[in-house]
């Protein structure tokens, strides 16, 4: 019943697959302008990006890119994209396609915090419930000081990604919608491997970037 006929088919009977080529950072596409990360399928990211394996970052003149690595000196915890004074810190790991990630896991980072004498908020923004915190700090000086954190979770197929926002890009609409372009650009690829849930999809270190280990 399902068995192949040896001889071939006649070329009018060949299925037509109609293709489409995927965006890249050079195109106008409507794409850009949806809440990213982007997924492999979405855009291409042969050009134009840094591979750092399940995640590509888009390689904007005077981006700084830095890891901070586990104990074990390979394991890459999270990513920083560091442009001017503002910066992005993202993590990828394994997640089901039932998604709900970020909702549990929102709660868990709102307690962390507090308990750390940060004050926190609820935010809706364009990438949906956000947090933004107001975490304590201690200056040179000795002086106690806050610094301001925007906490995006964002959910892709078998993915969960946490986005840290901080500098500037916390607090001022203009350089927080800058470094939203910037995230909106990012493309994470999740392999094929079975993972447990949560497990950090594996990413390696790129020439360049500076490796600070983890705490």
């Amino acid at each position: 019943m399902f068995s192949r006929s040896k001889r071939n088919p006649p070329v009018d009977e060949a299925p037509v697959v109609e293709t489409r080529a995927l965006p890249t950072l050079t195109d106008d596409d409507p794409v850009w302008s949806r809440p990213g990360p982007r997924t492999i399928h979405e855009v291409d990211p042969s050009s134009g990006y840094v591979d750092m394996g399940a995640i590509r970052i888009p390689a904007i003149q005077g981006m700084q890119l830095r890891t901070q690595v586990a104990d074990d000196q390979k394991t890459v915890l999270r990513v920083l994209v560091v442009l001017g004074a503002s910066g992005i810190q993202m993590s990828v790991a394994a997640a089901p396609r039932s998604g709900g990630v970020w909702d549990e896991l929102r709660e868990q980072i709102r307690q962390s915090l507090v308990s750390d004498g940060a004050t926190v908020e609820d935010v809706d923004s364009r990438y949906g419930r956000e947090l933004l915190a107001d975490i304590p700090v201690s200056m040179p000086d000795g002086r106690t000081a806050t610094s301001k954190m925007r906490i995006i979770g964002r959910e892709g197929d078998r993915w969960f990604s946490r986005i840290d926002v901080l500098g500037p890009a916390a607090v001022s609409p203009e350089a927080g919608a800058e470094l939203e372009k910037v995230i909106d650009r990012i493309v994470v690829v999740r392999d094929d491997q079975p993972r447990a849930r949560l497990d950090l999809l594996p990413i390696h270190v790129p020439s360049g970037a500076v490796e600070v280990p983890g705490a």
